[in-house]
């Protein structure tokens, strides 16, 4: 039976086989491409060999130099007429030969540039740090690391491996971190829940590695991933995760990975500032490498020792716990003995061992502590936008306040389910209600009196269909209406704003709304992460400060210590049963935290001084 007639026998004719065939040709592997060059240079020597005969040089070598060399064909004038024709055809065959060739290796040439430019060549790396996933925490991590590679606390290199491709990641680190430092870091591009793809990072030779990103599927995808390729290698591996809940199977997926909860982290942040407005000063200070952070070392010379005689000797750092096989303590006994084996956790501007002095300065123990209390607001307003989100902020308010505490949220949502969202929440010590309001809108934002509140927390009310950029620009805008509100009233203004901003670039934005405290979320779970994959030790460290119960950092009023010098400082901080840190000038978002001076540094004359503490809440 035929089908299409004599259009099929058109379109099935020598003519569209040889163009079927090129065509073919064209896609096939270029080693396949030069082995069909090959034999057409073949077919023409052998054709030319057999209408030439044999001339003087031979039959081969004639045919063959005038296929390589087309200037070869010009002396064939003293040669008959018909051989000279074949010389011609001849040339004219290399010609096609040689340009297909040629095209050949520029194609080839230009593939594999443009596979470097998409970032798909395998990384060669060994010992190296890889930062896998999306979003803006992936430039932030990459951040960190490389403060961290200056500071010599962190050997090997840095890749990063996302879905965008190299050219995309590189112009982003050259508009955040700088030409120069794009090229201390190597870009790849790939699925990063493809095991094929996750090959190119080269994870089974790495140091460590940190996956980022807002899918926590995603991530434990990428986790089983990551487990396939290693090969008896074990990095540490560093992961955030926005449900908690999902810390086990993530544990399943890599077995000893450290989760971090980014939002349930900012939001303990959020209401430790929240009591303590410039304390995120101090957070940075603590989390980022370009200052001062924990390390935890086995010091000489500190075995046989009590923690506090370790604390009064050591210098270049602050003795803040010790680390035993039982667990890290913080701001242990004073009287506690340093066993050995046993490790100290103190507080350095880089990873080079303290040394201790030979002064035994010890101070007389009290039998308390008499400290003050932190801030604890008895009104509390949260707007929360149209976050669905803030059942552990309202737990963690309700941990800290005092008894008869009130805390309003005032969010986008209808007040039908903001009620039941709120039903809930485990309340002991406070009264808690929903309100629906729009804090975009001036007059809903004066209707709700925030003059009337101890303490007013901006949080970033975003939703899955919203950006970090549109969830800034919602708590920006609430900033800049509780300004103006703050202005008109002058002095009958009492209530303390903290808010939270997503993208460490509108930094800046938020300090121009003239707000007590801000916590830039992505730039506070970035610097843990970067911690823990090169100290995962620490991961105990900042659960405790990070949790109501245990000890906190505080900050103090400087009458209660009566002290000149850091040096007296400390000797009073362990008197008191205290770790001091440093201290802290300024307020709002001018607050400077000084941490770990010289010993022998005064204290500031300033109105605004407080110190920096660690102690039991």
């Amino acid at each position: 039976m035929s089908f299409g007639g004599g259009d099929d026998r058109k379109r099935t004719g020598p003519g569209s086989r040889i163009r079927y065939f090129f065509n073919n040709l064209l896609i096939r592997n270029p080693a396949w491409q030069m082995l069909v060059l090959v034999v057409i240079s073949a077919v023409i020597i052998a054709v030319g060999m057999l209408l030439v005969g044999s001339p003087e040089e031979g039959g081969f070598w004639w045919t063959f130099t005038r296929l390589l060399d087309q200037g070869t064909f010009i002396r064939d004038n003293q040669y008959q007429p018909g051989m000279t024709a074949v010389g011609v055809m001849i040339t004219l065959g290399g010609i096609i030969v040689l340009s297909l060739l040629i095209g050949i290796f520029s194609s080839k040439i230009i593939s594999q540039l443009d596979a470097l430019k998409k970032g798909r060549s395998p990384v060669l790396e060994k010992g190296h740090y890889i930062v896998c996933g999306e979003g803006d925490r992936l430039f932030e991590v990459a951040r960190e690391l490389l403060r961290a590679r200056r500071d010599h606390s962190l050997k090997g290199g840095i890749v990063i491996f996302s879905g965008s491709s190299r050219e995309t990641v590189e112009s982003i680190l050259i508009q955040r971190l700088g030409r120069k430092s794009v090229r201390k870091i190597i870009c790849r591009s790939g699925d990063t829940s493809d095991v094929d793809a996750l090959q190119l990072p080269c994870f089974h030779r790495c140091r460590g590695f940190v996956i980022v990103g807002d899918d926590d599927d995603r991530i434990i995808k990428t986790l089983v991933g990551i487990r396939a390729l290693l090969e008896g290698n074990r990095p540490v591996g560093v992961c955030e995760l926005r449900d908690p809940s999902r810390d086990r199977i993530a544990g399943m997926a890599f077995h000893g990975i450290h989760s971090v909860p980014v939002r349930e982290m900012v939001m303990r942040l959020i209401v430790q500032v929240c009591r303590q407005p410039g304390l995120s000063a101090v957070y940075s200070e603590l989390l980022s490498f370009a200052g001062n952070e924990f390390y935890i070392e086995r010091v000489p010379g500190t075995r046989g020792l009590t923690f506090g005689e370790a604390a009064c000797r050591i210098r270049g750092a602050v003795a803040v716990g010790v680390m035993s096989d039982a667990g890290m303590e913080l701001n242990p006994p004073p009287e506690s003995p340093i066993a050995d084996g046993d490790r100290l956790v103190f507080l350095s501007e880089n990873s080079r061992l303290p040394g201790l002095s030979d002064e035994e300065t010890y101070p007389e123990l009290l039998t308390a502590s008499p400290g003050e209390t932190c801030r604890q607001p008895l009104r509390m307003l949260v707007l929360s936008g149209q976050s669905r989100k803030f059942r552990l902020m309202m737990r963690l308010l309700d941990r800290y306040s005092m008894e008869g505490a009130e805390i309003v949220v005032a969010g986008s949502l209808p007040a039908e389910e903001g009620e039941e969202l709120l039903a809930g929440v485990e309340i002991t010590t406070s009264t808690v209600s929903y309100r629906k309001v729009d804090r975009t809108d001036p007059e809903c934002m004066e209707a709700l009196h925030p003059e009337e509140f101890d303490s007013i927390m901006v949080v970033s009310g975003r939703n899955r269909h919203m950006t970090d950029e549109e969830a800034d620009s919602e708590c920006i805008v609430s900033l800049l209406i509780l300004r103006d509100m703050a202005d008109r009233l002058g002095d009958a203004w009492k209530s303390t704003v903290v808010s939270e901003i997503r993208n460490p670039r509108n930094r800046r934005l938020a300090s121009a709304a003239g707000i007590d405290d801000f916590v830039i979320s992505n730039e506070v779970c970035s610097m843990i992460m970067a911690q823990l994959v090169i100290q995962p030790d620490l991961s105990p460290l900042y659960e405790e400060i990070f949790d109501p119960t245990g000890c906190e950092i505080q900050l103090r009023c400087p009458e209660l210590y009566g002290c000149a010098t850091f040096d007296d400082l400390v000797l009073k901080g362990i008197s008191r049963r205290e770790v001091v840190l440093g201290w802290l000038t300024g307020t709002g978002t001018d607050a400077r935290a000084t941490l770990n001076p010289s010993r022998h540094e005064p204290l500031p004359e300033d109105g605004t001084l407080r110190v920096v503490v660690i102690s039991e809440r």
